[in-house]
This record gives C-alpha cells, structure tokens and sequence, in this order.
C-alpha cells in the first residue's frame, strides 16, 4: 500500500512538472505584420477597412487603395493577389495596372512590371486620366525602361544599379504644364 502512495504521488508531482513546463504552450495564427513593424492600431484599423470595402464591392478605388496599402507595408504579394482576383473590368483600369506594375516590380518581375506599366500609359492615352496618373505612368515606364535596359530583374538583389536607374530615368521625363 505504501509503494502504491509513493507511485501514485511520483506520478502526480511528474504530471505537475509536465504541466509547468508545456501546459504554458498554445498555438497562434502568424501575423501578416510583425509585430515589431510600424503599423499602429489605426493603420491596421485602416487596412481592415480597405479590406472590407475591396471584398465588399471591388471597384477600382477600392483595389487600388488595397493593393497601395499592402505595397506601402511591404507585402507585394498580398498586393498582386488583390488585383488579380479583381474582375477583369477594375483590372483594366490605369490605376489598378499602376498598382499592379509596381507590385510586379517589387516581386522581382521588372519586364513584366514594364509591359504592365505600358499598357497603364497607353489606357491614359486613351481615356481621360487625372494628371497625376498620367505623370505618374510616364514616371513608372522610364523607371522601368531602365531598369530593364540595366539587365535588373530584381530590385532588391541590385540596390546600387537600381538607384541609378532611377536618377537616369529623371532625367528623361520632361513634362509641361499648359493652362
């Protein structure tokens, strides 16, 4: 009876122990941001909202500001997926297939980035475009232009050649106010 009281007790204070040391474990979701980024509570506020509103009625606005926002935080996969499960009537947008060239870019994809850009300036053409999107069209096809001249398909593998693109595509869009 005593040897069974001394197991009976080894094997609750083992249990114990057990529970001490690995009951303290529980599983959680990863987090698309890092905890340590720089998203605040109202920024992350924000992105459920543009979340919501893409998902809800995904218009050009809407998936543009998404794909910008994922983009602004690093996350040109995220970006990508959003426009291209958009309907092909947002995707054909020039502002989505800006949003669209620039996350191409940042995945490594500087040709296609290129011809996406492209057809963005050539819907500008031919559409009213606000004058923004128009120089900012213009600005994203010479950036690429040279970036792709330079042999550069991954931005973030080449950060010295990219920069240089950059400054040599400065120097070649010139544009003219006229009132």
């Amino acid at each position: 009876m005593r040897v069974g009281l001394l197991v009976a007790n080894g094997l609750v204070l083992g249990g114990i122990a057990w529970m001490a040391a690995f009951g303290g474990m529980e599983v959680r979701a990863t987090e698309i941001l890092p905890h340590g980024s720089h998203a605040s509570v109202a920024a992350v506020a924000e992105l459920d909202q543009l979340e919501a509103r893409a998902g809800l009625s995904p218009d050009a606005a809407t998936v543009a500001a998404l794909a910008g926002a994922y983009l602004d935080r690093e996350q040109p996969g995220l970006a990508t997926a959003v426009i291209e499960k958009a309907p092909l009537a947002v995707r054909e947008r020039p502002e989505v297939a800006q949003a669209y060239a620039r996350a191409l870019f940042h995945r490594g994809r500087a040709r296609e980035a290129l011809a996406v850009a492209r057809e963005a300036s050539d819907l500008c053409g031919e559409s009213a475009c606000p004058a923004w999107l128009v120089v900012k069209t213009a600005r994203q096809v010479a950036f690429f232009e040279q970036v792709v001249a330079a042999g550069i398909d991954d931005p973030q593998a080449h950060p010295a050649e990219t920069r240089a693109a950059y400054e040599r595509s400065a120097h070649e869009v010139r544009l003219v106010a006229m009132r």
